[in-house]
């Protein structure tokens, strides 16, 4: 079943940091779309529930070297 579920990334220093999260995010089994805001450091992310675990989100957003939050 899809899902939807929201982050923030608040140390964000560029537009490319966001597209390096986001290229990481869209690697994770399941996940089907991503949506980085820059601006806003909101992670947007549609994903198939039965194939991805959402905690491995904040974990592969760590991996690049950012801190995830709720949103």
């Amino acid at each position: 079943m899809n899902e939807t579920t929201q982050l923030r990334v608040m140390d964000f220093d560029c537009p490319s940091c966001a597209s390096t999260v986001e290229r990481a995010l869209s690697n994770v089994e399941g996940v089907e779309d991503v949506e980085v805001h820059y601006s806003t450091g909101r992670v947007e992310i549609d994903y198939d529930d039965s194939l991805a675990d959402p905690d491995a989100f904040a974990r592969t957003i760590e991996n690049q070297g950012y801190t995830p939050q709720p949103a």
